[in-house]
């Protein structure tokens, strides 16, 4: 009963989301959605303050995820913590990194080609150079977070005075998930190619918006998605003019560009063919080793529904861990993309409406709180919610050290 009744929220909530959504959609070909800010170039104050909050972000989960480690007994030094990572999918990142997609199992399957070459590849180049591989790992990480960061508070200065922007970033760097950005994940990469794609669309780069979009795709499957905000930028440049021979004109033009986007999904099929002769073998491998597959996002709500009322009384451990921060992140990203819609730009919630199905219509979801937390234009909604800022940073300060105690002690956080 219960998992048919989150079921059924699931579906609503997303159904009031679309109907205080798409008509913004359609509106945006016929006139802007706003004019643009054109913020002065980012001083070296404001610079300081960016870095200061990205940095902290990074110091305060790494000391809070190696403190709890040590005082559980489950490293007996600081050193030691940093070694977290092989039991997170960073030991695949690391043997694609070191040797590409060879290894195979006793049933010749490479499983890790269910993992995407971007974030790998970066690391293997500074393995080139840098003789320790922990030390690789942590810099492709940390150095996207810390770029990508900066590209982030740009892109939130198009539509927002510096106040407001710092405040977005700081919600983001607060979302419980971020702990991921710390740690040899793909999620800083992805981060840094997303937030700059679109950056360089709202600044009329489209080239460059394609190429970062196409490093989104190569580094995380849902980064071809990013091609859905890009489009609507494009078009929306237009509107008003759609009528027009010149406006289609320039509209193919500049969205030639925007091929180079599936043009990283392109290259990862082809790598799959390569390696397997089957471009989709990587679906094949995540069916029967990862029990995903594409489905609905309302019955995912059913699926982790029933496992955390199972897990309450039998192990409340995943049942804090995994099963209830996926549930609370789905919930919430529905209620605070509704109740901010009007009020934000059509491309992001173009962009929540495809990406938020594909995120939780995955059959067996044990990482949504992850997925969901690089889709950042979720800090403008939360910025967004009719409560005060302080309630929502307190809030979310509050889950996030939740979740990093449950990520340190392996509380089922994927």
């Amino acid at each position: 009963m219960m998992s048919m009744a989150a079921a059924w929220i699931s579906g609503l909530l997303f159904l009031i989301f679309l109907i205080r959504a798409v008509p913004g959609w359609f509106r945006c070909f016929s006139q802007p959605f706003r004019i643009e800010m054109t913020p002065a170039p980012v001083s070296k104050k404001e610079f300081i303050r960016v870095m200061v909050v990205l940095g902290c972000a990074l110091v305060l989960r790494i000391a809070l995820v190696s403190a709890v480690r040590i005082l559980a007994g489950k490293n007996q030094n600081l050193q030691g913590t940093f070694l977290l990572y092989s039991g997170l999918d960073s030991r695949h990142y690391f043997d694609i990194a070191r040797a590409g997609y060879t290894q195979a199992n006793e049933a010749g399957e490479i499983l890790n080609l269910v993992f995407f070459p971007g974030y790998p590849l970066l690391t293997g180049l500074l393995m080139m150079v840098i003789p320790s591989e922990p030390l690789c790992g942590y810099l492709a990480a940390w150095l996207p977070f810390l770029g990508g960061g900066a590209l982030l508070y740009s892109l939130f200065r198009l539509d927002a005075d510096e106040r407001q922007a710092l405040r977005q970033l700081s919600l983001f760097c607060l979302f419980p998930a971020a702990v991921f950005f710390a740690y040899p994940m793909s999620e800083s990469l992805f981060l840094m190619a997303a937030a700059g794609s679109l950056y360089a669309a709202r600044k009329e780069r489209w080239g460059l918006a394609g190429a970062l979009g196409f490093l989104a795709a190569f580094t995380r499957s849902v980064g071809v998605l990013t091609a859905v905000p890009l489009a609507m930028e494009l078009l929306s440049r237009q509107a008003g003019k759609l009528r027009t021979r010149e406006a289609w004109r320039e509209i193919l033009q500049k969205g030639a560009f925007l091929l180079l986007v599936p043009g990283g999904t392109v290259l990862y099929l082809y790598i799959n063919f390569t390696v397997k002769g089957d471009p989709l073998i990587f679906l094949q491998y995540q069916q029967s080793n990862w029990h995903q597959q594409l489905g609905w996002f309302f019955r995912t709500a059913a699926v982790q529904t029933e496992y955390a009322v199972r897990t309450w009384t039998e192990e409340p451990v995943k049942f804090w861990g995994l099963w209830m921060p996926n549930l609370l992140t789905g919930y919430l990203s529905l209620i605070w993309m509704t109740v901010a819609a009007k009020k934000m730009r059509p491309a992001y919630t173009a962009w929540y409406a495809v990406y938020f199905f594909v995120c939780y219509g995955s059959s067996w979801l044990l990482s949504g709180p992850r997925y969901m937390t690089v889709f950042f234009p979720l800090a403008v909604a939360a910025d967004q919610q009719p409560v005060p800022k302080w309630v929502t940073a307190l809030l979310l300060g509050c889950a996030s050290a939740g979740y990093a105690v449950c990520f340190a002690m392996r509380w089922g956080v994927w």
